[in-house]
């Protein structure tokens, strides 16, 4: 391929170049750059190494609310849990506080649920938008905030 990368981005750069062929080399060179650098975020790393999972069904009882949804990456760990969710769009936010409320809401729904599901646990909640790529850490009063705003006696997400 002659990008100059290592292993990983070796077999990432193969991928897809077997999967997007109409994207130009240099497109495809800067989506497995970018898409690397998100992996190699060192706070998140982890949570897509070995030991996290991926597509995790959870349901839990928050107070008189069912909170049921799939979780696209979970990493447990003994002191926290870190989740992130992949987002699609075209256009995706730069800045934490433009992050839609539905968004929002979907994940402040599931971290009550895992506070329920693991308790004493901190709950670490991110957003992966995958077009740019980008990875957007929600911080604790953002999802505070959201509380409120969740809906009827059971929501699915």
């Amino acid at each position: 391929v002659g990008w100059g990368f290592g292993l990983e981005q070796l077999h990432a750069a193969r991928w897809l170049a077997h999967v997007a062929q109409d994207l130009p080399t240099d497109e495809r060179a800067a989506l497995v750059r970018s898409a690397l650098g998100v992996l190699a975020e060192p706070e998140w790393q982890a949570v897509f190494g070995a030991g996290s999972l991926a597509e995790v069904p959870i349901a839990a009882l928050v107070g008189t609310r069912m909170i049921a949804g799939t979780i696209d990456r979970l990493l447990i760990l003994p002191d926290r849990v870190q989740i992130i969710d992949f987002k699609t769009d075209r256009r995706p936010p730069v800045r934490v506080e433009a992050i839609p409320g539905a968004y929002l809401r979907q994940m402040a729904a599931y971290v009550a649920a895992l506070r329920v599901i693991h308790p004493g646990r901190r709950v670490e909640a991110g957003l992966l938008y995958t077009t740019t790529p980008q990875l957007l850490v929600l911080p604790d009063d953002l999802i505070a905030a959201q509380k409120l705003a969740l809906g009827s006696a059971e929501e699915t997400f």
